[in-house]
This record gives C-alpha cells, structure tokens and sequence, in this order.
C-alpha cells in the first residue's frame, strides 16, 4: 500500500482485518474517552461505562477551572460545593492581584487582604518608577520610593544616556560629587563614539587631549584597513614610510604595524 492511500478492507486477510478491527476500536474508545469525535454504539456496557466516568471526571475539571464548558447540572452535591470553593478561591486571587473579579463575593477578611495586596503593588510600582497612585503611600514608603528614583536617576545618568535623552536622566537631581562622576562619565562615552566615528560624537566636548588620541586611534584604524585592504582605507592619510610597510605586509600576509 502506497502512502497516502486509503485502507482497503477487502484487501485484508482475515487475522489483518482482526488486527486492524481491534486497533480502530481501541481509537474509538480513546477518542469517546477524551470527548471527541467517535461512535459509542460499537462500545461494549463496560466501555459505555468508563466513557461516561472520563466524561464526568472531565466536566468536574472544567467546573474546577472556571471554564465556561462547566455542566453543573451533572455533578453531585460534594463536587458542586468543591466547584463553589474553587471559585471563591479563583476569585479572591484575581482581586489579589488585580485582574477583574467580584469583590461582593469577598468576605470582610479577604477584602482587608485584597487592600493589602493593593496597597504593596502600588508601592512596588512607585519605587520602581512605574506609574502609580503615590498619595496612599506612608512618609516612610514616600523616602523609599525618593531613594529608589535618585538611585536610578544617577544609573541612567552613568550610563551615558544622560547626554543623548534629556528625558531619563535629570542632572538637577544630582548631588555635586554625583554631578562630577557622571560628567566624567558622559565624557568617557563620548570620548569612544568619537574614537569609533559614529555619529553621537559630540567634538565641541573634546579636549586637545582627547582630540590628539582620537587622532591616533583613527589613524591606526585606518592603517589596519589599508594593510587588510579594505575599502574604508585611505592612503593619502598614511606616511610614506606607512605606505612602504602596508605593501610589505600585503606581500607577507601580516596586518599588524611594527
């Protein structure tokens, strides 16, 4: 038999069409087992039986879970008190972490534990500089959530980006030495995107210092794309001594200066 080609039965011998006959039934009881498609009439009293058990054990689980697929009117009176629970549990979870629910369905405890569980998502919110509603928060949770925006503040600050996005670094926020350390170290970051040629390099922030290393680097990079031959090379740039050595070490295969 071809793959793709359908089952023959005629074609079977009698112990392959039994063998076949017992695998399509086991399918068959699988199937009604799990809820699809299959055809119960071929079902023996005690196969009958289990399905209608998978069937039950099935829908108590949809109940458990909140599944709208729920068929309370099949299940018996301990199993729809453990659905009643399960759902007063899902409920009080959902208002503890502030997905929709039914607070009317909260007895006076849970509701005081919901609050609670409000109140510490809006502190972690503020401090970690999230929107949030501030004005519930104690003087105390207050000097945390300051403390935990300066901290980032002078982060971002550190990070450079205090330079190129004026938006998530605020200088005025910096004490004096904090205001030293990250203008060294706006000067840093800026100091190598220059030496790397992009174009966040700001030159009117370069010192004669700066400006004489930058040089150097530059002129070694561009002597290393001319010894590797590569097109962002630029003779005109490189001594002739340079040149005479790039050629050497073109012929010897090194593209390392002396």
């Amino acid at each position: 038999m071809q793959i793709g080609e359908s089952c023959n039965h005629s074609e079977l011998t009698p112990r392959q069409a039994t063998a076949v006959a017992a695998v399509e039934h086991a399918r068959d009881l699988r199937n009604c087992k799990e809820g699809w498609g299959c055809d119960q009439s071929k079902l023996s009293p005690v196969e009958a039986a289990s399905v209608k058990a998978a069937g039950h054990r099935r829908n108590l689980l949809d109940c458990m879970n909140g599944d709208y697929v729920c068929d309370q009117a099949n299940l018996t009176a301990s199993e729809a008190a453990a659905v009643t629970a399960s759902g007063k549990r899902r409920n009080l979870s959902r208002c503890k972490e502030g997905w929709d629910c039914d607070p009317a369905g909260l007895t006076p405890k849970e509701t005081a534990d919901v609050a609670v569980a409000e109140h510490e998502r809006a502190v972690y919110a503020c401090t970690a500089g999230w929107e949030c509603d501030s004005s519930e928060l104690s003087n105390a949770e207050k000097k945390v959530v300051e403390a935990s925006a300066t901290k980032r503040n002078l982060s971002e600050c550190m990070g450079g980006w205090g330079a190129k996005d004026k938006t998530s670094c605020d200088h005025s926020k910096l004490s004096a030495a904090e205001l030293s350390a990250v203008r060294a170290a706006e000067h840093d970051h800026n100091l190598y995107d220059c030496k790397n040629g992009w174009d966040s390099c700001d030159r009117t922030q370069l010192t004669v210092r700066d400006l004489k290393e930058i040089k150097e680097v530059r002129h070694q990079q561009n002597y290393t794309a001319c010894a590797m031959s590569e097109k962002s090379c630029d003779y005109s740039l490189l001594t002739a001594v340079e040149v005479a050595q790039v050629k050497a070490e073109q012929r010897h295969g090194s593209p390392e200066k002396n």
